[in-house]
């Protein structure tokens, strides 16, 4: 379960990091922020509600639960891709998105501050590694950076940390990853089209190339993004899946080199180089642990768990 636990992670964290190629490119075309998101998590919604009604699955949730879930849905992971998109207008996409990889720290400070927990020594060195990895990745001499885009990409952290840590501490662990990640879109989905209608209506779609990339960024960086975010969490964790967010801006950093052309510094390979040290040192540290973490964070029944990995 550890392995799954890892790879969920790394999935997520890489899906995650394609974000700025679908929106961005939509965004180029005339479509409002606040239209992509809502076409993001409407389209989102739809395949993915399709996709599990077919499997015949339940959506019912408790009334707290279902409160937990507004909650997460619209002002935690909501509030992320609100305030990233936004940032995207004012700073590069791949320093936008190494400025949200600092929730690690977040996840760690919410633990520790409001849970007691402390975290292991090898999770604090992978932290401390995976963070001088990003700083080196983000590092620019005479970079002239927008003051506002920076804020909006440091609200990013608050908001993500807090949907990470929630994921594992709110009564949502008990329910199954695919139940969490369909209500979490729909509330985005109203969330965001609500934003839209008071800032100037909801765009129609504005070319057949828009409408693909808005597809992409539904199923690719944000159903399976989150759908294996959830997963990640019920098995290793809070903390261990956000370190293994480093994938995010790795994966950030390829797409600008392999699909933009950008070139590559030494202080991006050096970046890289420790962002890859921090994953091993989790993926080495959780292979040695005899399944403890499981018992903290809430172990499923096991037919629920074997229909959660039937998802991935």
């Amino acid at each position: 379960m550890q392995r799954k636990g890892i790879a969920y992670a790394i999935i997520s964290s890489a899906t995650f990091g394609l974000l700025p190629l679908f929106s961005v490119t939509a965004m180029s075309s005339g479509q409002t922020p606040y239209s992509v998101l809502f076409y993001r998590f409407l389209f989102s919604t739809l395949l993915y509600g399709l996709f599990l009604k077919l499997r015949g699955e339940s959506f019912r949730v408790s009334s707290r639960q279902l409160l937990e879930l507004v909650v997460l849905g619209a002002a935690c992971y909501g509030g992320t891709a609100l305030f990233l998109i936004l940032s995207y207008g004012y700073i590069p996409t791949g320093i936008a998105t190494t400025i949200n990889f600092l929730y690690p720290v977040m996840v760690a400070l919410i633990l520790f501050l409001i849970f007691g927990e402390r975290p292991s020594m090898g999770i604090a060195i992978a932290i401390v590694l995976s963070l001088g990895g990003v700083a080196l990745m983000a590092w620019s001499p005479g970079a002239n950076l927008s003051l506002r885009g920076v804020a909006y990409s440091l609200v990013t952290i608050f908001c993500y940390g807090f949907y990470v840590v929630g994921l594992n501490k709110t009564g949502l662990r008990e329910v199954k990853g695919s139940t969490v990640t369909l209500y979490v879109l729909l509330v985005s989905t109203i969330f965001f089209g609500a934003i839209a209608l008071t800032q100037g209506g909801i765009q129609p779609i504005a070319s057949p190339q828009v409408g693909v990339n808005l597809l992409l960024l539904a199923i690719v960086s944000t159903i399976i993004s989150n759908l294996t975010l959830v997963l990640a969490v019920k098995e290793i964790g809070s903390t261990s899946a956000s370190v293994l967010g480093s994938m995010e801006p790795l994966t950030a950093l390829l797409v600008g080199i392999g699909w933009f052309g950008e070139a590559i510094s030494g202080y991006q390979l050096a970046g890289i180089c420790l962002v890859i040290a921090s994953v091993l040192l989790v993926v080495l540290g959780k292979q040695k642990k005899n399944k403890k973490q499981p018992s903290s964070i809430g172990t499923p029944k096991p037919k629920a768990k074997a229909k959660e990995a039937d998802m991935a």
